[in-house]
């Protein structure tokens, strides 16, 4: 009986000794010399992860087969502006992740450095065109760079998004 009692023990406070969201978020902290915001959690971050997958994918694919064609300097501006904004939340979200033990904003690190990479290409080509000439609009012929730039950004994001529904980790209705 003392045998079973002492196999069942650990079992038993294993709870107690779990550590949770918040007990990670301290230790980060103090292991790292960081503060992270209030809002940072693992579930904000998944969830500002799939927004960026589904919703603001459509919305980069609706800019580019809609606005970019007519060279608007301000709908590049505009969505230069969503972009890095963004990045800037999906890199506070991976950080977050990484430091309190809890993976990566996307998976892995080679699929976070890919998507923050393109993503970063698409604004700095996105950049280089407004300052292109003068006038509202860019020549179409230049559009081209920023097009193909949106393309591997997409070809990234959707790869990432396979991978997640063929693992069952991500449920699209």
């Amino acid at each position: 009986m003392k045998k079973i009692l002492w196999l069942l023990v650990p079992f038993l406070c294993a709870p107690a000794f779990a550590c949770d969201e918040t007990c990670k978020r301290e230790a980060a902290m103090q292991e790292h010399g960081v503060r992270f915001s209030s809002y940072l959690t693992a579930s904000y971050c998944r969830d500002t992860s799939v927004d960026f997958l589904l919703r603001a994918r459509d919305s980069l694919a609706n800019y580019k087969a809609n606005n970019l064609p007519t060279g608007h300097k301000g709908g590049m501006r505009n969505i230069r502006n969503f972009l890095q904004q963004r990045k800037q939340w999906l890199a506070e979200c991976d950080e977050y992740l990484r430091l309190t033990g809890q993976g990566r904003v996307f998976r892995d690190e080679a699929t976070t450095q890919q998507i923050l990479e393109a993503i970063d290409a698409v604004s700095n080509e996105l950049e280089r065109l407004m300052g292109s000439g003068s006038g509202v609009r860019v020549p179409q012929s230049q559009v081209a760079g920023a097009d193909q730039r949106l393309d591997l950004l997409f070809t990234a994001i959707d790869h990432h998004r396979t991978e997640l529904q063929l693992r069952g980790q991500l449920v699209i209705r």
